[in-house]
């Protein structure tokens, strides 16, 4: 199944919130499966993430290096072109009714979509 990194990024918390309910074993299963198999690309996200940060950042006292409002779209511009990436995932999509006790809200299904099927 083919994914773009911005849905792997904005998932995490997400997945991570649904390992934390009780689940039937096999979707436990899965869903672990599935997080181990992201973690690499989510690091990679992360340690490219702060190259742009460092590259479009200036340091200050307070914060440490940020992204200073002058370079802000650049960084933007090279970060969403990097989320926009696609990956190939071992996942087939579970039936979303499998979920229901677990009172996501619409936010947080918005954010794991992909993961599920009617």
């Amino acid at each position: 199944m083919k994914v773009r990194l911005v849905d792997v990024y904005n998932s995490v918390q997400v997945i991570n919130k649904i390992l934390d309910a009780q689940l039937p074993a096999t979707i436990a299963f899965q869903l672990t499966k599935l997080i181990k198999s992201l973690d690499g690309e989510i690091k990679i996200i992360e340690e490219q993430r702060v190259k742009l940060v460092s590259k479009y950042g200036e340091e200050t006292k307070e914060n440490g290096v940020t992204v200073s409002e002058a370079n802000k779209e650049a960084f933007l511009k090279e970060f969403t072109e990097l989320l926009e990436t696609e990956i190939e995932i071992n996942w087939n999509p579970v039936d979303i009714s499998k979920f229901e006790a677990l009172n996501l809200s619409a936010n947080d299904l918005m954010k794991v979509s992909f993961l599920f099927s009617e």
